[in-house]
């Protein structure tokens, strides 16, 4: 099998990177986010990233394996990645309600309380919802 190899992805990458959201209905990435970026050889293979919210808490999202690459373990090298280098106390997910078990896997579990989530992340939660033809989740995972 070939190995995934990862890199922070750079300015020059942001169109690349956006235009790979756009086709799925995802939420453009914006400068200073940080974005990791998957390759199985010279291939981009999947992408995610970490959205700064506030002082202690960011936004894991944006995990997207490219089609031809499902189930060899990308998603979750990414999502290891980037809980590894979010610069936060918190860090909340957004995935669809079919991908609770493999974010459970990585130590997300249901907001406990939700006054005490960020309004830009219950906002991004409330539009998930009506945007998207399928539930999402809103998950926590403490550092």
């Amino acid at each position: 099998m070939m190995e995934i190899l990862l890199r922070l992805a750079t300015p020059n990458d942001m169109a690349t990177v956006n235009e790979s959201y756009a086709e799925v209905g995802f939420v453009p990435s914006n400068k200073g986010e940080l974005i990791v970026l998957a390759y199985r050889g010279e291939r981009i293979a999947g992408q995610g990233r970490v959205t700064k919210v506030d002082a202690d808490s960011s936004e894991l999202g944006g995990i997207y394996v490219f089609p031809g690459n499902e189930g060899l373990g990308i998603a979750r090298t990414i999502v290891e990645f980037l809980i590894r280098n979010a610069e936060s106390t918190v860090l909340y997910c957004l995935p669809f309600a079919e991908l609770e078990g493999f974010y459970g896997s990585m130590g997300f579990k249901a907001v406990s309380h939700m006054d005490k989530v960020p309004q830009a992340v219950s906002k991004k939660h409330q539009w998930c919802n009506a945007t998207y033809d399928k539930p999402v989740l809103l998950l926590e995972k403490f550092k």
